[in-house]
């Protein structure tokens, strides 16, 4: 799953996790002479003493080191996290509308960033914490059973058992928990933003109780699961305050010899296995509860060939160094169909040809495929049949970004940026001309109502344009494509939320727009007339007819 850069750099992070064990094994180490000069007591108060304060020294040192290990790791995980989260963002986008459509944009948004995030803080650093706690259980098993083998291994005996037995018990419930409340944040998340985006139609139906009921639910559950792994995690301190009594008596039981010294090495063992073994333990509860963050993460990156949700591959092509879409003649669609994944077909054979200055319209009844005619032409659908040709050139989905270079796209919901009036004109420029936007707003019948805002160019617009009318969206819509200079328009359902009056006043601007510009060619989808009143020719979409409408 890493990249070629991050996996390089994996082996230094596995070498300080290394290192970092050795350092904790020998700050453990360093108390051991100052236990044997105490139980034997050999030497007088100032050897003792001036020993102690060497180990502390060492101690200061070590744990100096272990901080700038620690940060390494970390460093580590939050440029995975960064990593991740931004190519997935990225691969999301590039799949394609056809899979936008099919997933909900909250569950997304939550798998970007929420999961991207327990990916990094519950599976990447419980790795690494399990890694140096097992390492340093290791070393000071060994050092034990070298210098006194039964001390050792009735450690282990006392030990890895009762581990081993916890871990039996509660993987599968710690899997199965984590999903549970994946999905509990999920549908939180959706809750939220299905209530703040239908205030109003949520408030005049009274409904907002089925909200907070559904808010409740979810809470109860996430609520519910966090105890839970609440219990679990307290578990490994349990068992291994048992397991050092349970060695002791073992120890003392079977043991011979120096018990006094050899119980007192014992301790110091203990002092410092049981946060470890405390920790691993709890590292893995926490891995297990995210492991199905690794499933969400490693399908968010893959770098598979696109593929939509709904099942259609993209064809992917070398585009020719140098060249580039130009459109002087006519825009084609030559046995043109559509079908749906699940087999329903929307159209097939669909012929139609617009040439470059025409203003043509498209009507149909609802569900015909006026919006998927719309889709297909500007790329974002695939065909199931036939081509499309600009110029004789058939679009794909490798040369689509050249032909979007030509074209503006008005849809009934114009998407509003959360910035100026500026920065929505000239979207996705990192500098807006502003001599520009000014005569792009004059064509579009805006500059009076610019002039009058409070910051004029750079008044925000609020969140989604909630300080803006239908008609006011609708100019900016293609304020935006006129200062692309598009030579295509699309207009999908553009006016069909507006009143009589604020369509008609957009018509007239279009077609004004039109006539300054003749080489300006005009695709409209519309279901009133009067929205196509202006247009060269109607294709009627359920007859697949064409109807001049007198300008000819």
């Amino acid at each position: 799953m890493l990249p070629e850069g991050q996996r390089k750099r994996s082996i230094w992070v596995a070498f300080s996790v290394l290192l970092r064990a050795v350092l904790d094994f020998a700050g453990v180490a360093a108390l051991v002479p100052i236990l044997l000069v105490v139980v034997k007591q050999d030497g007088g108060r100032g050897r003792m003493l001036a020993l102690c304060g060497a180990v502390l020294l060492f101690v200061l040192l070590k744990n100096t080191l272990v901080v700038l290990l620690a940060r390494v790791q970390s460093s580590y995980q939050l440029e995975i996290y960064r990593e991740f989260s931004r190519r997935m963002f990225a691969n999301y986008y590039h799949r394609g509308l056809l899979f936008l459509k099919g997933k909900s944009s909250v569950q997304l948004g939550h798998e970007v960033n929420y999961v991207c995030y327990t990916f990094s803080s519950c599976v990447l650093a419980p790795v690494f914490r399990i890694a140096g706690e097992a390492v340093l259980v290791l070393l000071m098993v060994s050092a034990l059973v070298i210098w006194e083998p039964l001390a050792g291994l009735l450690l282990c005996a006392s030990f890895f058992p009762l581990a081993a037995l916890y871990v039996g018990l509660v993987r599968k419930r710690l899997r199965r928990y984590g999903m549970e409340e994946l999905e509990a944040r999920r549908k939180q998340s959706r809750t939220v933003v299905e209530a703040f985006r239908g205030y109003a139609e949520l408030e005049i139906a009274q409904a907002f109780h089925t909200s907070l009921a559904s808010f409740d639910q979810g809470l109860e559950l996430i609520i519910r699961s966090r105890l839970r792994m609440e219990v679990y995690q307290l578990f490994p301190s349990f068992l291994s305050e048992i397991a050092i009594v349970g060695g002791l008596a073992l120890l003392i039981g079977t043991g011979s010899g120096d018990l006094g010294l050899i119980s007192g090495v014992f301790a110091v063992a203990a002092f410092r296995l049981i946060p470890a073994v405390r920790s691993i333990l709890n590292s893995w509860v926490t891995l297990q509860n995210a492991s199905h963050t690794i499933t969400v993460v490693e399908e968010g990156i893959s770098d598979e060939p696109r593929q939509n949700a709904q099942g259609y591959r993209h064809q992917e092509e070398d585009t020719p160094e140098g060249t580039s879409f130009t459109f002087g003649h006519t825009l084609e669609l030559h046995g043109l169909g559509f079908a749906f994944p699940d087999g329903y077909t929307l159209f097939n054979g669909l012929n139609l040809s617009i040439r470059c200055g025409e203003r043509i319209g498209i009507r149909g009844a609802s569900g015909a495929g006026k919006s998927t005619i719309f889709n297909l032409m500007l790329g974002f659908f695939p065909p199931t049949s036939g081509k499309i040709l600009i110029d004789g050139r058939e679009l794909t989905v490798a040369n689509r970004s050249e032909w979007h270079k030509l074209v503006g796209y008005v849809p009934q919901e114009i998407f509003i940026i959360e910035g100026t009036l500026a920065d929505n004109v000239a979207l996705g420029q990192p500098q807006a001309d502003r001599r520009k936007v000014i005569q792009v707003l004059k064509q579009v019948q805006l500059k009076e109502w610019a002039d009058e805002l409070p910051q004029g160019l750079d008044t925000p617009l609020g969140e989604y344009g909630s300080r803006l009318s239908g008609g006011q969206k609708q100019r900016i819509g293609i304020a935006r494509a006129l200062y692309k200079e598009a030579e295509v328009l699309f207009f999908d359902e553009a006016t069909s939320a507006l009143d009589n009056k604020t369509e008609q006043e957009i018509n007239h601007a279009l077609e004004a727009l039109s006539s300054q510009h003749r080489e300006l060619t005009l695709v409209i989808i519309a279901h009133r007339e009067s929205s196509l009143a202006f247009c060269d020719r109607i294709f009627d979409l359920d007859t697949c007819e064409i109807v001049y409408n007198n300008k000819e």
